[in-house]
């Protein structure tokens, strides 16, 4: 069967090969077998090559954060999908193969009317959105500040937001965003410019914004924290502007700020992956959540999907022979 490998960690295209591997076994007791029809291929993946993410698979190692598939086969005693059912891949499972063996306790079956490929990109950005959102109690009608808003987690931290009765303050770096984000609930959206801090405290007058998520780094940290108000927390996920997170350590003093990195694949937040997906494909099939549509690439043609990648975000691979 085909499937990719990392053969070296290095840069991506010179250690990631299309290869033949052989077919998975039979499902044992608490197995299934899946038949992957799309996994994404994103910048993470690209990080996990070069050998600077925290995975890091004993090499050659097929790869890959996640996917969706249909269950072909389970193993005995297996009652939590059948065959047929479509699945989120779980964290550990690497997808980029078209047939993958898993442990069937940690599959999550969602709704086929969702469509295969909005359904295998559920399981990294809206799950660490919902991840996010929860990174602080806060009571309905609390505000959320978040950069990056465009982007496929900025894009789910609007639904979940809404989904818990929680506002979000949106900045975005084009001005055509501000009616698109709008018409995906974003309660304000802003361009960014030096004096959004003021024209956010002109809109949500003297209410705490009490949570911030901070998806670029770099000089963008500093917007967040003029908009934060006291004893806020402030939540790192992703250095978007390549540039590292060094927050003015007076402001955080001056206004009682707690800064902390996200990894989504921290051991205390796994339990929660399962929940979490099965609320994203919920979320999706009811219209509250909508992915940005990525292009397809058969998994054969890789080369030109990483390129492809390399020039303009994710992009997903189909995995399927069937539609080949």
């Amino acid at each position: 069967m085909l499937a990719i490998q990392l053969t070296q960690y290095g840069e991506p295209e010179q250690s990631l090969k299309v290869v033949d591997l052989p077919e998975p076994q039979a499902p044992a007791t608490g197995q299934a077998l899946v038949q992957v029809e799309y996994a994404p291929l994103d910048h993470h993946d690209l990080l996990l090559a070069r050998g600077v993410y925290p995975v890091r698979p004993e090499l050659p190692s097929v790869i890959g954060n996640e996917g969706a598939g249909t269950v072909l086969a389970v193993g005995p005693d297996v009652t939590q999908v059948r065959p047929g059912d479509t699945v989120l891949l779980p964290f550990g499972t690497f997808s980029w193969s078209e047939q993958v063996l898993t442990e069937a306790a940690k599959l999550t079956a969602v709704d086929r009317s969702i469509g295969l490929e909005q359904a295998a990109m559920l399981s990294v950005n809206p799950t660490t959105a919902g991840l996010l959102v929860e990174s602080r109690d806060l009571p309905a009608g609390s505000w959320v500040v978040q950069n990056a808003a465009n982007s496929g987690v900025g894009r789910s931290v609007i639904a979940f937001a809404r989904e818990r009765g929680l506002r979000t303050i949106n900045i975005v770096r084009r001005e055509n965003l501000v009616t698109e984000l709008q018409d995906l609930g974003a309660d304000l959206v802003f361009v960014d410019h030096p004096d959004v801090a003021t024209r956010v405290r002109a809109a949500v007058g003297g209410e705490p914004v009490l949570l911030g998520l901070d998806g670029v780094s770099g000089k963008a940290t500093s917007l967040l924290l003029d908009v934060l108000t006291e004893g806020a927390l402030l939540v790192l996920y992703g250095y978007m502007s390549g540039e590292p997170f060094a927050p003015d350590r007076n402001v955080l003093r001056a206004k009682n700020i707690t800064t902390t990195e996200f990894w989504m694949y921290e051991d205390k937040y796994l339990p929660r992956h399962p929940a979490l997906g099965a609320e994203s494909a919920r979320l999706v099939a009811e219209g509250r959540l909508t992915l940005p549509p990525a292009p397809v690439y058969r998994a054969a043609d890789f080369p030109e999907a990483l390129a492809r990648l390399q020039q303009d975000g994710k992009v997903l691979l189909d995995f399927n022979p069937r539609r080949g």
